[in-house]
C-alpha cells in the first residue's frame, strides 16, 4: 500500500490514492443501488435495512485489515501521506462523533447551544493551530510531542497518563455508542452487540494503526453524509420545499422547531453558566488527542491546515442538513399521526414506539391495544390523535425520515450505517491513542536509545488489544452514558494537556516549569470539585477545568521567570523552529 512506499512521491502516490478512493466509493454506490433494488423487488425490510449496515463495517474493517503494517511511520503516523482533503474528512468523522451524544435531550441544565458552540469552537482550534502545530513537531502524538517539549520524569508521566486515560473514556464512549446503534439496527442483545463492536474496532486499528485508523475514518465520513444526503436529494428531487428558513419553507420550519423545542427534555442551563460550559467545552476539544489524529497524517503542516478547513466545511454542511433532516422528520410525523385514530397506526410507527424512539399518548406501546388504551387513559382525548400527543427523540428525527416518507428501508439502513460508523472510528480513535501513551510514549527515553520497531509495534498492539477487550467485558455488563465519558475527557485535555500546548510555545520554558504548572492544574481543578460537595454538575466540571487551565498556565509562565533566559537552551531552539521553520522540528523517529 502507499504508506509502505519509502518516500512520498507527490503525483504517483496522489494519483493512487484517488485511485483507491474511487474504486471504494464505486463499490459502494453500487452496493447502494442493489440495496435500493432489493427493496423494490420485495425483498423483507428488516433485511434489506441490515444490508447497509453490513457492508459498513465490513469495509470498516478491510480497510483495517488491508493496510497492516510492520513500519513505524505507516502505523503511527500512516506514513504521512495523506492529502489534506481525506484529513479532513477524518476529522469530521471524529468531531461529529464526539457531538452525536449530545443531540436532545442533552445533559440536564445543559443548553443544547452551550454545548454545539464549544464544540464548534474547539473544532476550529483543533483544524487551524493545535492540529497544525502538532504536524509541524513532526511527533506521532501530542503526548510525544510535550515529553519532548518539556523533558522530565512528571511530564512523561503526567502527559502520557492524562493522555491515556482521555483515549480510554473517548475508546469506551465510542465503543457505547457504536453498541447502542448495532442494538438498534438488529434488535440483538447487548453482549451480541459489545462483542461485535469490538471485534470492528479491533480490525480497524490493530493491523495498521494510524493509517486503518485514518482512512477508516475517511470512509465513515463518505457513509455518513451519504446516509444524511440521500433522503434530502429525494425530497428536492421530487419538487418539495425543504423546512429551512432560507431558501425553503419558513413556516414548516419554524412549526417543526416548536415541536421538537415541546419535546425536549431538560431545561436549558442558566445564560450565565453557558460561557462556562463554551469555553470549558472548546478547550477540551482543541486539546483532545484523539481528535488530532489525522493532522499527523499529512504530508507537512500546510497541508493540514487545508485538511482542517475542509473538515470545518464539512461539519457545518452536515449540521445543517441534519437540522433540514429532523425538521422534515418532525414536519412528516405531524401531517401524517395527527388526526389518525391509533387503531390506524401504520406498523412501522407502532414498532419504533416499542423501541422508545416514538411516544404515542404518553408511553410507548407497541400493539394498537396498547395504544388505544394509553391514549383512552389521557384527559380530554376525543378519538383522533392531537400534536402533543406524538413525540420522537432525536436519534428518530435524524433516521427515521426515509421510514417516514416511504422512500425504503434501504435508506433508512444507509443513514444507519454512517452512525455506526462514525462511532466505531471514534472509539478506534480513543484506543489508539490510549494504546500510543502508554506503549511507545512512555517510554520514549528508552526507545530513542535501542527500542526495535517490532518491540514498539508489539507493546502497542498488546495494548490495544488489551484494552478494548476490557471495555468490551464492561460494555456487556453495564453500558455507560457517553456523554459522561466524553465530557470526563473533555475536561481531563482541557487542564493537563491545553496549558502545556501554550506554554510550549514560550521559549523560556523549561522541564521543571511543564511539571509545575501540570501538578498546579490537576490540584486546583480537584480542589474544585472537592470542595461542590456533591456530585459535580456540568457547571462544576466547566469551572474547574477553566480554572485548572487558567492556574497551571500562569504557574507554568511565573515559574519560568525563576531562570534567566537562554536563547541556546533546546526551549528556544524548539520554540524557534516550531514558528519559524519549515517542519519537523523534532526530527526523524527512531524507526521511522
Amino acid at each position: 500500500m502507499t504508506q509502505d512506499n519509502p518516500g512520498w512521491r507527490k503525483e504517483i502516490d496522489r494519483a493512487a490514492i484517488d485511485g483507491r478512493v474511487a474504486f471504494a466509493t464505486a463499490a459502494f454506490l453500487l452496493g447502494a443501488g442493489i440495496f435500493v433494488l432489493l427493496d423494490r423487488i420485495g425483498t423483507p425490510e428488516p433485511f434489506v435495512a441490515l444490508l447497509a449496515p453490513a457492508l459498513a463495517v465490513t469495509g470498516l474493517a478491510a480497510i483495517g485489515f488491508m493496510l497492516r503494517s510492520m513500519r513505524i511511520s505507516s502505523f503511527y503516523a500512516a506514513g504521512r501521506a495523506a492529502p489534506g482533503v481525506y484529513a479532513g474528512l477524518a476529522l469530521t468523522a471524529l468531531g461529529l462523533a464526539l457531538a452525536m451524544p449530545f443531540t436532545p435531550p442533552g445533559p440536564a441544565g445543559v443548553s443544547l447551544s452551550s454545548l454545539m458552540a464549544g464544540l464548534g469552537s474547539g473544532l476550529l482550534l483543533a483544524a487551524l493551530w493545535t492540529g497544525p502545530m502538532l504536524r509541524k513537531t513532526g511527533a506521532f502524538s501530542i503526548a510525544s510531542m510535550l515529553v519532548a517539549r518539556f523533558p522530565g520524569l512528571t511530564i512523561r508521566l503526567g502527559a502520557t497518563l492524562a493522555t491515556g486515560a482521555a483515549g480510554l473514556c473517548i475508546g469506551l464512549a465510542g465503543l457505547a455508542m457504536a453498541q447502542h446503534s448495532l442494538a438498534q439496527a438488529t434488535a440483538a442483545d447487548a453482549q451480541t452487540c459489545a462483542i461485535l463492536a469490538a471485534v470492528i474496532v479491533a480490525l480497524i486499528v490493530v493491523p495498521g494503526g494510524m493509517a486503518g485508523l485514518v482512512w477508516s475514518a475517511t470512509g465513515a465520513a463518505g457513509l455518513l453524509i451519504a446516509g444524511i444526503a440521500a433522503p434530502l436529494a429525494l425530497m428536492i428531487g421530487s419538487g418539495e420545499a425543504i423546512p429551512l428558513p432560507l431558501p425553503g419553507n419558513r413556516v414548516a420550519f419554524e412549526e417543526a422547531l416548536a415541536h421538537m423545542t415541546q419535546w425536549r427534555a431538560g431545561s436549558p442551563a442558566p445564560m450565565e453558566a453557558d460561557s462556562l460550559i463554551v469555553i470549558g467545552v472548546a478547550l477540551g476539544v482543541a486539546a483532545l488527542g484523539s481528535l488530532l489524529a489525522p493532522a499527523i497524517t499529512t504530508q507537512n503542516a500546510r497541508e493540514t491546515q487545508r485538511g482542517g478547513l475542509s473538515g470545518l466545511v464539512w461539519c457545518v454542511l452536515l449540521a445543517l442538513m441534519a437540522l433540514m433532516i429532523a425538521a422534515a422528520s418532525t414536519q412528516t410525523l405531524q401531517a401524517g399521526g395527527v388526526g389518525l385514530r391509533p387503531g390506524d397506526l401504520p406498523a412501522f410507527l407502532l414498532e419504533a414506539s416499542g423501541r422508545g424512539l416514538v411516544g404515542i399518548c404518553g408511553a410507548h406501546p407497541a400493539t394498537i391495544a396498547q395504544a388505544r388504551e394509553a391514549c383512552a387513559a389521557l384527559p380530554g382525548f376525543s378519538g383522533a390523535l392531537r400534536p402533543s400527543d406524538i413525540t420522537a427523540t432525536s436519534d428518530y428525527l435524524l433516521l427515521g425520515l426515509a421510514e417516514l416518507r416511504g422512500y425504503g428501508a434501504a435508506f433508512s439502513g444507509l443513514a444507519m450505517a454512517g452512525r455506526i460508523s462514525i462511532a466505531l472510528v471514534l472509539s478506534a480513535a480513543g484506543f489508539f491513542t490510549l494504546a500510543t501513551a502508554l506503549g511507545d510514549d512512555a517510554s520514549r527515553r528508552k526507545r530513542e536509545a535501542s527500542a526495535l520497531a517490532s518491540h514498539r509495534l508489539a507493546v502497542t498492539r498488546l495494548v490495544l488489544l488489551g484494552a478494548i477487550a476490557s471495555c468490551a467485558a464492561q460494555l456487556a455488563s453495564n453500558a455507560p452514558d457517553p456523554r459522561l465519558l466524553i465530557g470526563a475527557a473533555l475536561a481531563l485535555s482541557a487542564v493537563a494537556i491545553a496549558p502545556l500546548l501554550l506554554l510550549s510555545l514560550w521559549p523560556r520554558a523549561e522541564g521543571q516549569d511543564g511539571a509545575i504548572a501540570l501538578v498546579t492544574g490537576l490540584a486546583v481543578a480537584e480542589a474544585i470539585i472537592l470542595l461542590a460537595g456533591r456530585q459535580p454538575t456540568a457547571d462544576d466540571v466547566a469551572m474547574a477545568s477553566e480554572a485548572g487551565f487558567a492556574a497551571a498556565t500562569l504557574a507554568g509562565f511565573g515559574a519560568s521567570f525563576r531562570h534567566p533566559a537562554d536563547h541556546t537552551s533546546e526551549a528556544a531552539a524548539f520554540v524557534h523552529g516550531l514558528l519559524h521553520g519549515e517542519g519537523d522540528v523534532l526530527g526523524p523517529d527512531k524507526g521511522a
